[in-house]
């Protein structure tokens, strides 16, 4: 039967002119919903020789977008030594010695989220602790947000980083006294030297843990996600679609190195097609975290820092104008106000050039600017960012566990931080997204964040509650905001007739359950086009 009528629900479906519903009606062929409203309705529309579904009062809702997300990163954290746990340095390297014990010599060792924040004095970690814990492999160790690197000397020898090797312009290679390398390396400019002598992984590999990880998105609800990653992650998803086992439409945006590339890299759209090359990522500065955010003011405590911008002001000027001329969708890492206000330059720059050059075929209402993270940023900033049309890309998760840092590193300036309720207020499009693999891509635990302003796994008071988002604006910056996000609203992000049927099913009432249980909510099943991927009904 091509077509599927889901009866007897309680259906959100985040369309103002029929936001509620009892039934919907679904294309199954071309996965495009035929008809929202009564059971009643609902049957009219649908016709003859349906399939009917019985969703016995079950709460619906668009498929989650996470408009934010690095799932091939994600992927491989299952591989690697995760020092998440760990609250020294000592910690980790244990976990590197235990690691060498079963790795032939001589291969890397690579794994991720050490936080030195969470450790008692909060220093950088050394490569000597490394060197004795695996003095026979080259170790690589990416902090919790990805920004720094840790290695030990094998390593540092392999990318022949020495006491000689100057600092890149928009990187650091941290040293000791006597000016040799300490074994960290911060920014991409500077880690970019130690991933590219880093063995490949194997392909086979990466493809079989993608497959999982697209699974685990199918259990969470979420039928679309904006993977910003590069080719690799591209192929994989390429060849996925073509056997029929994506089961998740993906939207790629690529490192702003591959701009002259992208027309050779467009997936020709079909009416209802799975993968998309939308766009281009910026990195305009660091993170909080690792103290590299490029910031107005110093960092509290260290006068004088006020982090790395991650690219020449120039360039990104540039950069930004060509993805406007060439129509592409243009989102920026910004994490630091300094960030914010370079990243709104080059926005206001290129949207004044097109509209100098009176390019009618690129009108500027149709391009997509994106501040990514926005974790402080200026009051005249934000004003600035509602009048250009700019989305906040946010991803709740990281106010609620970054709010010791933020107070640590931002002294008072932090009471302005991660302010979705004012942005949401001013009228700045918000798109929610989950950062993953440095936080949780569960968008019931990222709902509970942005509405709760707290981690649901701790008992700790919320914190700047002020800014805690609704319950309905929270599911729309997941449903029609990561939509618009990706200039994709007119196809997804709420249940609208002639939409894509993407949705979610769940044990209770998202909006009705009392908010401190949201995160218990339970995904029943997960619908992408009108077939079930995940679940029963």
């Amino acid at each position: 039967m091509s077509k599927v009528l889901y009866l007897n629900g309680n259906i959100y479906t985040m369309d103002v002119q029929v936001p509620y519903a009892q039934a919907m009606a679904i294309d199954a062929g071309s996965g495009r919903i035929l008809a929202v409203g009564t059971n009643d309705e609902v049957r009219r529309e649908g016709g003859q020789n349906a399939e009917l579904v019985d969703l016995r009062g079950r709460t619906v809702v668009p498929g989650f977008i996470d408009a934010h997300i690095h799932l091939l990163a994600t992927a491989y954290r299952s591989q690697r030594i995760d020092a998440s746990a760990c609250t020294s340095e000592e910690e980790v390297a244990e976990l590197v010695r235990s690691r060498a014990a079963t790795t032939p010599v001589g291969q890397w060792i690579q794994g991720s989220h050490w936080d030195r924040n969470a450790w008692p004095n909060a220093n950088f970690p050394t490569r000597a602790s490394l060197d004795a814990a695996a003095p026979d492999h080259p170790v690589a160790l990416s902090s919790k947000d990805g920004h720094l690197l840790w290695v030990n000397s094998r390593a540092l020898e392999l990318a022949h980083i020495s006491a000689e090797t100057p600092d890149p312009e928009t990187g650091a290679i941290l040293r000791d006294g006597s000016g040799e390398p300490t074994g960290v390396l911060q920014e991409a400019d500077a880690t970019r030297l130690v991933f590219d002598v880093i063995t490949p992984p194997d392909p086979t590999l990466s493809r079989q843990l993608m497959e999982q990880s697209l699974a685990q998105l199918q259990r969470s609800g979420i039928t679309t996600i904006h993977d910003i990653e590069d080719e690799l992650s591209l192929n994989i998803f390429s060849q996925l679609r073509d056997e029929g086992k994506l089961g998740v439409r993906v939207q790629m945006i690529m490192p702003r190195q591959l701009l002259h590339k992208m027309p050779e890299l467009a997936i020709s759209n079909g009416e209802n097609d799975l993968l998309r090359v939308a766009g281009i990522k910026i990195f305009a500065d660091g993170t909080l975290g690792s103290q590299t955010a490029a910031m107005l003011h110093s960092f509290e405590g260290s006068p004088g820092n006020r982090g790395i911008l991650a690219i020449p002001e120039q360039e990104m000027m540039d950069t930004v104008r060509v993805a406007t001329e060439m129509d592409l969708m243009v989102a920026i890492h910004a994490i630091g106000d300094r960030a914010a206000r370079v990243a709104l330059n080059s926005i206001e720059q290129a949207q004044k050039s097109l509209l100098m050059k009176g390019d009618a075929s690129t009108p500027v209402k149709r391009l997509r600017y994106r501040l990514e993270h926005v974790q402080l940023i200026a009051p005249e900033d934000l004003e600035r960012m509602r009048r250009l049309g700019v989305i906040a890309s946010i991803q709740p998760f990281h106010a609620v566990a970054d709010r010791d840092i933020a107070e640590r590193y931002w002294g008072k300036r932090y009471r302005r931080a991660y302010a979705y309720r004012t942005m949401h207020n001013m009228g700045i499009p918000l798109a929610m997204g989950s950062d993953a693999p440095v936080e949780t891509f569960d968008p019931l635990n990222i709902i509970y964040a942005a509405t709760i302003r707290r981690d649901p796994a701790t008992k700790r008071p919320p914190w700047l509650p002020d800014q805690a988002l609704s319950v309905v604006s929270a599911l729309g910056g997941y449903t029609l905001g990561a939509a618009y996000a990706g200039a994709e609203e007119r196809q997804k992000g709420s249940l609208s007739v002639g939409k894509l049927g993407d949705a979610v099913v769940l044990r209770d009432d998202i909006l009705r359950v009392e908010q401190t249980h949201i995160s218990e909510n339970g995904v029943q099943a997960t619908i992408l086009g009108g077939q079930l991927v995940y679940g029963s009904l």
